[in-house]
């Protein structure tokens, strides 16, 4: 049994995880989610002509397959982007740079045939119009290849080729479904997808889960090739919210030893994985939802642990804080962002409410900046570290660590293992490496500097002296549940660097640029203003375009050419000698820090003024498509790490 994992005391963790700062951001948005509770008591009593369900499962809504598929022209990137085994891993007798193979790689799976102008260990990635996409992570189920989008989901009905002689992938583009209020309207949903995140392929139900950033769970059934909705999230009535940012699967039984028995052959059989668990940082739990073979999954979901709220957990307390990345093999792996020496927690389940929790080291390299985890029953933890351009592959047992590493150009997303290696979304194709073919430790260990978009090196902080948040709930890519939205920007709040927030704190240009919008004249909303606009939101089960930009106050926007703006919120007032389609330098006021847009202007509220500082590229949010560990990651490499 591994050593007891024991968390630094109350002192420390308040220091390690901001929790000034995250208890700030989370009570700045206690508000909103008591409008939405009351809205929704208000709506169960008085529903709309079409009720969206939300409160109760609506189960799998089968819609009208969305057909014929029409063309996705794939958003331009923020970056330059160029069988079944449960042997227990071996323990290598000494690790070295290049180790004998920790894995059976007897095995290989079955791969598609190759083509002409195929270049080996490469996989082309097409979509009907012969068109290179880019997607985020990718997986494979029932003979298919499945790859996620923002906003669609790429199916292939063929294996992955042989790695030897590489190959293309010919992609059928699902987009992502209409939504629609109206009962029967073809080709939608009645709850609008947002951005979807994550994917995995369910066996049991032979049906894809879409993990969306709000926290819906969207399910795409192949056969039928069409959408529908697991499970609606709501606002839970306590503080904070969840957040759920990754998912997997498991078995169901206790303890998740028996779930590999052994059949009377004596080969394992393998597990029925008929739940769905959620990683959730924010409440610092691991959700778990029970699956039904078919039909609708009942909502309610069980705790994995007593919960702790993550400012409290104190020394023995279970604790997912901060991680980024969840994946299950008898026990969970827990991959933590803030993590750089490089851990991973393991928590044993010992019963439907209780965890043993300890820790596994990833031997061998030094500061890591990990951004997704992926794994398989009997394979290794596969780590993706995209701003440090490495994959990196570790024994589930000893944390002996194998690094592959790309080149500075790469843009590695969401990989897919089987016994000999593993395949990696590498911008716009995939990547294959072998297991046995590490690179050396003494190389991998320096790794190349990540090429970020040349406009983003121009960017400096808003706030003189700030430094950047260790909370990613205040990053781009976040859930607001309260109105039932993705957070486009990032929050400063008080803390951090030399720099003290409070109402009044000075906000610069981040960078040279020409004004294109300043609220001069600015009036915030008013009680029944909040109280429609929430409305709209509950009713919605998103915040529209207009309502989003009553949320954020007052602002000042700077157009910084070739297609980057940046956007500053939440402001009490703009600087005055400031007007529209002035030309601003970096380093210029702009405004002062507020609370406008937030409901805390009104009477007797006013508290937790902060900056909400936005950074657009070619007409989308900086963040985007990014997991939350990929956006902290590069604005990490614009502003400087952590």
């Amino acid at each position: 049994m591994p050593k007891t994992f024991r968390l630094l005391p109350l002192a420390c963790t308040l220091l390690l995880f901001g929790a000034a700062a995250w208890q700030a951001a989370t009570e700045a948005q206690s508000q909103g989610r008591r409008y939405a509770m009351a809205l929704h008591e208000t709506l169960a009593k008085n529903p709309p002509a079409q009720p969206l369900q939300t409160g109760t499962n609506p189960g799998l809504t089968i819609v009208t397959p969305l057909h014929p598929l029409t063309p996705l022209n794939s958003p331009k990137p923020a970056y330059n982007t160029t069988n079944y085994s449960t042997t227990p891993t071996p323990t290598p007798a000494k690790y070295s740079a290049a180790p004998a193979p920790l894995y059976n790689t007897s095995a290989a799976p079955a791969y598609g045939n190759r083509g002409a102008a195929d270049q080996p260990f490469t996989c082309q990635l097409l979509n009907e119009q012969g068109q290179s996409v880019l997607p985020s992570a990718f997986v494979r189920g029932n003979g298919r290849v499945f790859l996620l989008a923002p906003d669609c989901l790429y199916m292939a009905n063929q294996p992955l080729p042989s790695p030897e002689s590489g190959g293309t992938l010919n992609l059928i583009t699902f987009n992502k479904p209409g939504f629609s209020q109206v009962a029967g309207t073809p080709g939608t949903l009645p709850i609008p997808v947002h951005e979807f995140v994550n994917l995995v392929y369910n066996p049991f139900r032979q049906t894809v889960f879409v993990l969306d950033k709000s926290g819906d769970i969207f399910e795409f059934d192949p056969q039928k090739q069409s959408w529908g909705v697991l499970r609606a999230n709501l606002p839970s009535g306590g503080s904070p919210d969840p957040e759920y940012i990754d998912l997997c699967l498991s078995p169901a039984a206790y303890p998740a030893s028996s779930a590999h028995a052994a059949t009377n052959a004596g080969a394992p059989s393998p597990p029925v994985l008929n739940r769905l668990n959620l990683l959730d940082p924010e409440r610092n739990q691991i959700w778990k939802l029970a699956l039904t073979k078919s039909g609708p999954v009942p909502p309610q979901m069980k705790k994995s642990f007593p919960e702790i709220m993550p400012w409290r957990v104190g020394p023995g307390n279970p604790s997912v804080a901060e991680s980024i990345a969840l994946s299950f093999d008898t026990i969970y792996y827990v991959l933590r962002n803030f993590s750089q020496s490089g851990q991973i927690g393991l928590i044993r389940p010992i019963s439907e409410s209780a965890v043993q929790q300890s820790r596994l080291p990833i031997r061998g390299m030094k500061r890591i900046r990990p951004t997704r985890m992926v794994s398989q029953p009997g394979l290794p933890l596969y780590i993706v570290e995209r701003e440090n351009n490495r994959v990196l592959a570790v024994d589930k047992h000893t944390g002996a660590t194998r690094p592959f590493l790309f080149n500075g150009q790469s843009d590695l997303r969401g990989v897919c293992p089987d016994a000999c290696g593993f395949w990696v979304i590498d911008g716009n194709k995939l990547t294959y490496r072998q297991l046995s073919k590490p690179d050396s430790l003494a190389v991998a260990n320096h790794p190349p500097v990540r090429t970020i978009d040349d406009r983003l090196k121009k960017l400096h902080l808003p706030i003189v002296g700030i430094n950047l948040p260790r909370h990613a709930g205040v990053y781009p890519g976040a859930r607001r549940l309260y109105r039932y939205g993705v957070h486009e920007g990032m929050d400063f709040f008080y803390g951090g660097g030399t720099a003290k927030i409070y109402m009044g704190s000075p906000v610069v240009a981040a960078a040279d640029g020409k004004i294109i919008r300043a609220d001069a004249n600015f009036h915030d909303m008013n009680l029944a203003t909040l109280n429609r606009v929430m409305a709209d939101c509950v009713r919605e089960h998103r915040t529209s375009d207009k309502n989003e930009d009553l949320f954020r106050g007052c602002q000042v926007w700077i157009d910084h050419g070739n297609n980057m703006i940046t956007r500053y919120a939440h402001l009490d007032k703009i600087n005055s000698n400031i007007k529209v389609g002035q030309t601003v330098r970096h380093g210029d006021l702009i405004g002062f820090v507020g609370v406008s847009g937030t409901g805390q202007n009104l009477p007797g509220r006013t508290k937790y003024p902060h900056l909400h500082f936005e950074i657009w590229l070619d007409g989308k949010y900086l963040g985007y498509g990014l997991t939350p560990a990929e956006t902290v990651g590069i604005f990490e490499n614009i502003f400087g790490t952590i």
